[in-house]
């Protein structure tokens, strides 16, 4: 994460290994559905570098299968911090006006902590969306297609990828039709199979990908921002000034 906080701003990437990993110990998990499930997850994750809440808000009907190609529609989403006088009416809300007798520079470090907590933003979902478009014969297309035709042969009535679930003593008994699972439950099926993994890491490892591959460049700024969909180049830069290794001109 570009902007991450201290915790998470220096965590390594996902490395292949890892992830191929990963992959081979959902073979372990007895349950047809959970294991091409969370298989299926680690693909989209790895491919796509997507946002958490735009994977698991992907409908059924968002992904279709075209002249050998899986086409995956995603609405952008993005986490939107907020402001200081915002902070200063949630301490009111939460009976601690009291806190607001504090320096102004003390009130702005807590303010910025508060920002990376569940009450410090909001998901804003943008009204656009975005398609992207994978090669069938990619091995990981191959997993997210395995569990998309599992899903809609056994539940062929659920409108999300990622249903929320009703389980009795570990066992399952109902997916909802309606209901998708949340993005801290998507980790939490990621979490066995690693404990390091972390769902932002994915996106990271995208952005590492093309900045490497295509250098410090000006082409390299464009596909950043266009394969992760980032609203600002100054973010796409980050990835790129952090990933990408300049080439010296060789002189003979």
């Amino acid at each position: 994460m570009t902007n991450a906080s201290k915790a998470y701003r220096n965590r390594d990437i996902m490395t292949e290994k890892e992830i191929e990993k990963m992959l081979a110990k959902a073979d372990d998990i007895k349950n047809p559905y959970f294991q091409l499930r969370v298989k299926a997850l680690i693909s989209l994750f790895k491919k796509f570098g997507k946002r958490r809440k735009e994977v698991c808000s992907l409908e059924v009907k968002d992904l279709k299968i075209e002249e050998g190609f899986l086409h995956v529609t995603f609405i952008v989403v993005k986490k939107h911090k907020l402001g200081l006088f915002q902070y200063f009416k949630f301490l009111k809300a939460q009976g601690k006006p009291e806190l607001l007798n504090k320096p102004l520079p003390e009130l702005e470090g807590e303010w910025r902590l508060w920002q990376n907590t569940n009450d410090g933003f909001k998901i804003r979902k943008k009204k656009n969306t975005r398609e992207k478009k994978l090669a069938l014969e990619d091995k990981y297309c191959k997993l997210i297609v395995e569990y998309l035709t599992y899903l809609r042969e056994n539940y062929p009535t659920v409108q999300y990828l990622f249903p929320s679930a009703t389980y009795v003593f570990g066992n399952l008994v109902n997916i909802s039709e309606t209901e998708h699972l949340s993005g801290r439950h998507l980790l939490r099926l990621l979490k066995p199979l690693n404990k390091r993994v972390w769902c932002h890491l994915f996106r990271e490892g995208v952005g590492a990908e093309v900045s490497r591959r295509l250098g410090l460049s000006v082409t390299a700024l464009a596909e950043v921002q266009n394969r992760l969909d980032l609203e600002r180049e100054e973010t796409a830069w980050n990835y790129v000034r952090r990933f990408a290794v300049q080439e010296i001109p060789a002189e003979i």
